[in-house]
């Protein structure tokens, strides 16, 4: 069932050797109580705290940026309207000539603290399957009692990532093999054409393949429910970097609440 997924940072640190039942309640604790943050200086502490532990975890600065990059599309569209559909001050007026547009202090505040909200909780779950074989990963998942058919979904939805990657360069090598030129603009309709073909073929083989793998796994026994595999018990390391990981986000919330004197606004 498990794919070879290996984790992408250093097998040799701390973070790597943690226990991932530990280290997913430690990462989700983080994630939930930066995620009440209303401050983008803290949301910014907070991004360059798990930053700093996704460079000590052995992830290069190349690979963290294309990590990052992922949110970037939800982040982008996030700046590029919250700012024209939250009422507040105007700012800054953009004259369209039969439509004006207002961009707010407080819509930019909002999509601001948003963006850093994604930022931290993207760059969290990223330390989390870099640091963490995939199929330990679910094994953990099992042991903290999280429900199997979550889990499986979880694991086909990865296992088909794989699939559908895999017949796209099937595909890709029968066509090239046809002298099958490519290239051209989406508003080209031949190319147009030629995408949703592609798509509609994809789709079509990707399904008869899922079939042959359901049946093939079947034919070896498989049934709808897996039991989780003995761990060994979590040790004193364990906790302490999942309580120092925690205590960030926890610091940084009591901070915010004002309970601790000063402020960074």
């Amino acid at each position: 069932m498990y794919m070879t997924i290996p984790a992408c940072a250093g097998t040799t640190t701390s973070l790597y050797r943690m226990d991932p039942r530990v280290k997913i309640v430690a990462i989700f604790g983080f994630v939930a109580v930066v995620s009440s943050l209303s401050s983008t200086s803290l949301l910014a502490v907070a991004a360059a705290a798990i930053t700093g532990l996704a460079l000590i975890s052995g992830m290069g600065p190349g690979q963290l940026l294309r990590r990052i990059a992922m949110v970037l599309p939800f982040t982008g569209v996030m700046l590029a309207v919250f700012p024209f559909v939250v009422p507040g001050d105007a700012v800054i007026t953009i004259n369209l000539g039969l439509l004006t547009l207002d961009a707010t202090d407080q819509g930019i505040s909002r999509a601001a603290i948003l963006s850093m909200r994604v930022l931290s909780a993207v760059l969290a779950v990223n330390l989390l399957t870099a640091t963490t074989p995939f199929s330990d990963l679910m094994q953990a998942m099992r042991s903290l009692k999280v429900p199997d058919v979550f889990v499986q979904v979880l694991e086909f939805t990865v296992r088909y990532i794989f699939v559908l990657s895999d017949e796209v360069k099937r595909m890709k090598l029968a066509r090239r093999s046809r002298c099958f030129q490519g290239g051209g603009s989406l508003l080209n309709m031949d190319a147009f054409r030629t995408l949703g073909c592609l798509v509609g073929v994809l789709f079509a083989r990707s399904w008869e393949r899922g079939e042959r793998i359901y049946s093939a796994m079947l034919s070896r026994g498989y049934t709808s429910s897996c039991a989780a595999a003995s761990v060994h018990r979590p040790g004193w390391v364990d906790f302490c970097w999942g309580g120092a990981i925690l205590a960030v986000a926890v610091g940084l919330r009591i901070f915010e609440s004002g309970i601790l004197r000063g402020s960074f606004y």
